[in-house]
């Protein structure tokens, strides 16, 4: 992967999508496991790829578990 940004293009990148993502209103992932994921993208540790299943599976995780909450009340 020669041809990638540089880390600093790459975190700009996030940075401007974040930024103007919450500029539109939209909201904006924080969570501590993705963070730390995004940074693994940084470092090209893992793929834009794996980032997007990872936090597919986390928003899956996160669904079962408000389900889960739902159906005990």
């Amino acid at each position: 992967m020669q041809n990638d940004k540089p880390i600093e293009d790459r975190r700009a990148i996030i940075e401007r999508a974040f930024r103007r993502a919450e500029r539109a209103g939209l909201p904006v992932e924080r969570s501590p496991e993705f963070e730390e994921w995004l940074e693994e993208w940084v470092r090209r540790e893992i793929d834009i790829g794996t980032l997007r299943e990872r936090y597919i599976d986390l928003l899956r995780r996160r669904d079962i578990a408000w389900r889960t909450q739902q159906n005990s009340k």
